[in-house]
């Protein structure tokens, strides 16, 4: 039987993932991408404290939670628009 481990830190089956819940990390993995590149722009840049590459690796983990968060809480619609896109006709 294959497994994966969702973002959620939860292992799941392939088969049992609910269709809101794959849709919603999708949704997430496009808003982490933004969040990223914005977070990672010069904008942000300073030379008071440097970062560390741990904390760089922390930084997108919490990135990737916060958008799939926000993407289960606040994208519904969008959600339920790439639930309808995938159903057999």
């Amino acid at each position: 039987m294959i497994s994966a481990v969702s973002l959620s830190g939860i292992p799941k089956n392939y088969n049992n993932l609910k269709k809101e819940d794959v849709a919603a990390e999708l949704v997430g993995s496009v808003f982490s991408k933004v969040f990223k590149d914005m977070y990672n722009s010069n904008a942000f840049e300073s030379d008071l404290l440097p970062k560390s590459n741990t904390e760089k690796w922390f930084k997108d983990m919490l990135i990737d939670q916060y958008s799939i968060k926000i993407a289960k809480n606040n994208m519904k619609p969008l959600i339920n628009d790439i639930i309808k896109a995938y159903q057999k006709p």
